[in-house]
């Protein structure tokens, strides 16, 4: 069977009709959006104010600073020169605020008319104002919420930072967020994981919004080589970060509560970027640059084998051997990418339209990404009652991947590289040629995606808000893997005939995710100092996917493409529906705007859950207080104080057909069908729930200029799904999805601490310095697996989930000493153990040990911003994380089952130390793979970029208001003790990409990156 053939699997009816509690939940959803929005009367006619709005004392234009007229809706971003303009302002005076992220809030009252005001923002290391995403009709102030959340100034981070995808806009930027990138390949997705891993057996990625639209989180997609998951393309970087505004990440069960079942792992918010009032304004961006392989000599191994010619041991390395050649194995890849927005409008519509277009190569010429991206928006106030909001976006495009991880491509030939091969056809490499695999695979997806919602905000009377969401997420991909028949006899000679004659396997895969969101706000203030909010709301999601294969091989003649071309061909079909229906109330009381105190509940059913299984409740409290402005307060350093403190829980839903007995058709006697047990099922089976106790503070310092944010939390994940073994006598023996039965059982905690600190160091109109520095914490543990007689069970290869260990942690024997003969030959049954008491056991007898937690249990970073002159921005960030072990699985190839290291051939130099021993032991005998488990640990260097901004009036000869240049770079060093290839890379998905796998095998290093950005405004 060829390379790359992965059978495709049958799975049971979707299950389409909800329980009746559903159905319950539905009606109620449905009775909520009966409120009439009534709309009042057009936009008066009025006055304008206008003006910039100034950083001070640097006297720098605040770009997307939001400038509001009090009591109304009128409401413009400034543009990148800082300046804005509303219209329609009635009155002979109105009082502006103005709010921008990292600045203090100002209000001012001005002359309506008076179109040349001047107001400055004080830099601000804490804001208790600014608004975040909550789940309510409407923002909640930050001052009035007990949990903390992160928060990404998407556009002022992309506007100098190397940044080529959403998942790069994460990493480093918020506390308790982990990036697991898969591959240095271009286009390949990542992993990412809030608060440590909380599950047995379900995935682990958070929820992502796009404006208020619950869209495709899928982490891993496209064509998976050989079972093995590295070079996988995620749905998070279909967006291009170009279009971004900001991005909100509500991290645990206490802060994600509203958002209910399937919101246990985080909740991430993207904000696309929308229109502001004036005249249409453009803005260009232009990069170009280059990715590269940096210092591919240094980092492949030495290799030693026996030369054929010479009979003498030699060493080879494969990357100097052909740059010697004038062959490089790895290309420099070109970065392209283009980007115009046009924005404007009136105080009546304002709109956003953008597009963007990326054609990015890697270091293999078969590695390329080309995808185009548009984006329009629409904000409309039809009157001062009524706010409605549209997002329409689209990407289409195509990523070609290579043929990477498994058995193939460049980086699996050139690794294990042999001299035995040498004076070959081969000429060193361990199987085909370079150009041999780029010739005969392709691997690629293509992807068409649409995401489209409307939000209606009514307010008919100044204590009441209710708002409706509607939107889809609409995603079809096609993934192709492709070796068309070889009819070249020098690149033939390398494969194996079933290759020869070629294959074609293809998955089409369609994803709709449709929202209605409906949340309602009533205020009230007793007197002057309580207030109160009463919130309630509904949601309604259904998420659809729908899966086509096809798999023909043995094309007749060479450039055959098409599968039915093929000799032998095969498909299937499948289809699955999911819907999750939730209600939920929420009371909030406000004292004198200083201390908060908020209780809520939310009701959930899935169509996942077992047929027994009734709703699932999810209880929520959080208090604020700030401090600071209580009359007591005369701590003079410490400016501003907030306290906060909340609980909540939250859940996942089992995977879809888990809790279902099915059963599947098979050939019966004389050609009759009939059907044979395929799935216990679990009519009992409900939602892993979370519950998680938080507790901080928000500190400012010294006028708001060094803020400190602390947060302890601690969370508990009960009623964790896993895999039971089901008794032969049900007649559904064995283990695994088709026979096993999956229970409620598991206990998991995670428990950690996270701190940002925030500071303006200087800030002198030609010299400013603003640093920040974050730190997380996470202890991670399996308490309970429900198992009765069982601590432990398998979860991957040398991977197991026991009691009392982190989830998913790497298990084996631990060798620790051998013994040799004269040769340098291990003496079999002489090699000794930990005996995990502290003392050694011959290995034969010897128990599975702990060998470390695959997930970092810290991790952080560190920016720096420097401007100087006005004119001149110098930003880098540093990021770590340590604290977790990594399989080399290049050193298991070239050491265990190649034998190409140079102890295979010199084991005399290795057997002075006990350490030294142990390691020899493990390359001539492969039933041990503990010093391939190592410490991954590491810092990078991940961003650095300059920013020039030109003078208003050499941009003014180029037809542009405003124009900068931005040279930076991306992945330029990294200090880490790990051996292997890359401490980050791991398998995603495959075979060997569990929710927690940390598998390092045949893939490229993250890429060093070069670019240089061009931004025009006019």
């Amino acid at each position: 069977m060829p390379p790359g053939h992965r059978p495709g699997t049958e799975l049971p009816p979707p299950r389409l009709a909800p329980p009746r509690p559903m159905r319950r939940l539905a009606s109620a959803a449905l009775a909520a959006l009966a409120l009439a929005f009534a709309p009042g009367g057009a936009a008066a006619q009025g006055g304008e104010v206008a003006g910039v709005v100034l950083s001070s004392p640097a006297q720098q234009p605040v770009a997307g600073a939001q400038v509001t007229v009090t009591g109304t809706t009128l409401r413009v971003l400034t543009d990148a020169a800082g300046r804005f303009a509303i219209s329609g302002v009635g009155g002979t005076q109105a009082t502006l605020t103005v709010q921008r992220l990292g600045f203090q809030r100002v209000t001012r009252t001005v002359r309506v008319g008076d179109t040349s005001l001047r107001i400055s923002l004080a830099e601000s290391a804490l804001s208790l104002d600014a608004l975040v995403a909550t789940g309510t009709a409407g923002g909640t102030q930050r001052r009035a919420i007990g949990t903390t959340v992160a928060k990404i100034d998407a556009a002022q981070v992309v506007a100098t930072a190397p940044v080529n995808s959403v998942q790069d806009l994460l990493n480093g930027r918020a506390p308790g967020v982990v990036v697991i990138p898969g591959t240095g390949m271009v286009g390949g997705g990542a992993r990412i994981r809030v608060r440590g891993v909380s599950s047995l057996s379900l995935a682990q990625e958070p929820l992502i919004y796009i404006d208020g639209v619950r869209v495709d989180n899928r982490a891993a997609t496209g064509p998976i080589n050989q079972g093995f998951g590295s070079s996988v393309i995620s749905r998070f970087d279909d967006l291009d970060p170009q279009e971004i505004e900001s991005i909100e990440i509500i991290k645990g069960p206490a802060a994600s509560t509203l958002y209910g079942t399937e919101a246990s792992h985080g909740v991430v918010q993207i904000t696309t970027k929308h229109g502001q009032q004036g005249g249409t304004r453009f803005d260009l961006h232009v990069k170009q640059g280059a990715n590269w392989f940096q210092n591919p000599e240094g980092r492949v191994w030495n290799n030693y084998g026996v030369n054929p010619l010479t009979g003498q041991v030699d060493s080879l390395n494969m990357v100097r051997a052909e740059d010697q050649r004038g062959h490089p194995i790895w290309q420099n890849g070109r970065v392209s990418e283009y980007n115009l927005g046009a924005s404007g409008g009136s105080p009546t519509v304002r709109y956003f339209v953008g597009g963007g277009l990326v054609r990015d190569e890697g270091i293999e010429p078969n590695n390329t990404v080309h995808r185009f991206s548009g984006r329009a928006n629409v904000a409309a106030t039809p009157s001062a009652k009524v706010d409605i909001n549209a997002s329409l976006g689209y990407t289409s495009g195509r990523t070609s991947l290579g043929l990477e991880a498994g058995g193939g491509g460049a980086a699996w030939t050139t690794f294990f590289a042999t001299p035995a091969n040498l004076n070959t056809p081969r000429r060193g490499f361990h199987s085909a040629l370079p150009e041999a695999y780029r010739s005969a695979y392709q691997d690629w997806q293509d992807v068409n995606r649409f995401t489209g919602s409307v939000q209606l905000k009514h307010k008919p009377a100044s204590w009441f808000t209710h708002r409706v969401t509607v939107g889809t997420d609409l995603t079809r991909e096609n993934n192709v893997e492709l070796v068309q028949r070889i009819g070249d006899p020098q690149v033939a000679q390398f494969f194996s005939a079933a290759e020869i004659r070629g294959y074609r396997d293809q998955t089409m895969r369609t994803v709709s995710y449709n929202t209605l969101d409906y949340s309602a706000t009533a205020a009230h203030d007793f007197g002057r100092s309580l207030s109160s909010e009463t919130s309630v709301g509904t949601q309604y999601y259904r998420r659809y996917s729908e899966f086509v294969s096809a798999y023909g091989e043995e094309f007749p003649a060479p450039g055959l493409r098409a599968i039915t071309a093929t000799a032998r061909q095969r498909a299937s079909q499948d289809y699955v529906e999911d819907v999750t229906v939730g209600v939920f109330a929420q009371q909030q009381l406000g004292w004198k705007d200083r201390f908060y105190l908020t209780g809520a509940i939310r009701a959930d059913d899935n169509s996942a859950f077992g047929r027994n299984f009734d709703l699932v409740y999810y209880p929520k409290v959080s208090a604020s207080w700030v401090v600071s402005e209580e009359p007591f307060w005369r701590f003079g350093p410490v400016n501003t104080l907030k306290l906060r403190a909340a609980y909540g829980e939250t859940g996942q839903q089992p995977a879809s057909f888990t809790a279902l007995r099915t059963f599947s058709g098979v050939p019966g006697p004389g050609d009759s069908i009939t059907v044979t047990p395929q799935a216990l099922g679990n009519p009992d089976l409900g939602p892993e729930r979370s519950g998680e106790l938080e507790a901080g503070f928000d500190a400012g310092f010294l006028n708001d200029r060094l803020g400190l944010e602390l947060t302890y939390y601690s969370q508990n994940t009960h009623d964790a799904i896993l895999l039971r073994q089901s008794a032969p006598s049900s007649g559904f023996p064995g283990e695994g999805f088709v026979n096993g039965q999956y229970i409620n059982a598991g206990h998991i905690t995670n428990s950690g601490i996270e701190a940002v600190l925030r500071a303006t160091a200087f800030d002198r109109p030609r010299f400013g310095l603003d640093l920040s520095f974050s730190l997380a914490t996470n202890h991670n543990k399996v308490v309970s697996l429900g198992l009765p007689g069982r601590d432990f069970v398998t979860a991957g290869s040398f991977v197991q989930h026991h009691e009392g260990y982190p989830v998913g942690a790497w298990f084996e024997r631990r060798v620790v000493d051998a013994q040799f003969d004269a040769a340098g030959k291990l003496v079999r049954g002489s090699e000794m153990c930990d005996d995990g008491k502290g003392g050694t056991v011959a290995c034969a007898s010897a128990p599975l040990v702990f060998l470390g937690r695959p997930t970092p249990s810290t991790e952080g970073s560190f920016t720096a911003n420097v401007r100087l002159f006005r004119s001149l921005r110098l930003s880098s960030l540093v990021d770590f994380k340590h604290g977790f072990s990594k399989l080399d699985g290049n050193l298991r190839v070239r050491c265990t089952l190649f034998g190409r290291c140079r102890e295979n051939f010199y084991p005399l130099d290795y057997v002075g130390t006990a350490q030294s021993r142990a390691w020899l032991a493990q390359t001539q005998n492969t039933a041990y793979v503990s010093g391939l488990i190592s410490d991954a640990s590491f810092t990078k260097l991940r961003e650095v970029s300059a920013t020039y901004s030109f003078p208003t009036r050499w941009a003014g000869r180029l037809g542009a208001d405003r124009a900068s240049l931005t040279l930076a770079g991306r992945n330029l060093h990294t200090w880490t003790d790990y051996k292997g290839m890359e401490p980050e890379s791991s398998f995603l998905g495959g075979s060997r990409g569990g929710a927690s796998a940390q598998w390092e095998q045949n893939v490229v290093p993250q890429l060093a990156q070069f670019v240089a950005s061009l931004n025009f405004s006019f």
